[in-house]
């Protein structure tokens, strides 16, 4: 059913195609304006910057949203995380005083260890060099200092 109705659009749009261009003469091709001008050219810019900047925003408030809910009222916290495969991980996690160390596979969580002894994990620092933006940065400073 939807085949037939797909091949009798395309039959319907050929058609009117095929009338329209025979019905053109010389003079009418004359006065059409050229597809592509400064105009469309800015418009398609600008509804790009628009759409890459709508992505920037979605991304800054999913990060956003991503630490509050790590922090979970302050009572339960990530404290660091490593990956050690494709879809394993190994995190230290922060309930209440104590500190736990979990692994995380898509079948299960498992306790690892749980720490006598806490870690402290200057948060600030660890998430400034590793950031994408201070990297970016660095990159753009080498290539000018180049």
């Amino acid at each position: 059913m939807i085949v037939r109705l797909c091949l009798f659009a395309f039959g319907l749009l050929t058609t009117a195609y095929s009338y329209a261009a025979e019905s053109t003469s010389e003079q009418d091709l004359a006065s059409l304006t050229p597809p592509v001008t400064l105009s469309t050219l800015a418009e398609t810019a600008l509804g790009l910057i628009i759409v890459l900047g709508f992505i920037v925003l979605l991304a800054w408030l999913l990060k956003r949203t991503q630490h509050l809910q790590a922090t979970a009222n302050g009572k339960l916290k990530i404290i660091a995380g490593l990956p050690v495969g494709t879809r394993e991980r190994i995190v230290l996690i922060e309930a209440g005083n104590e500190q736990v160390l979990v692994g995380i596979t898509p079948q299960q969580i498992q306790t690892l260890h749980v720490l006598k002894d806490p870690i402290t994990v200057d948060t600030t620092s660890a998430e400034s060099t590793n950031s994408f933006a201070d990297k970016l940065k660095q990159v753009l400073n080498q290539q000018g200092k180049s």
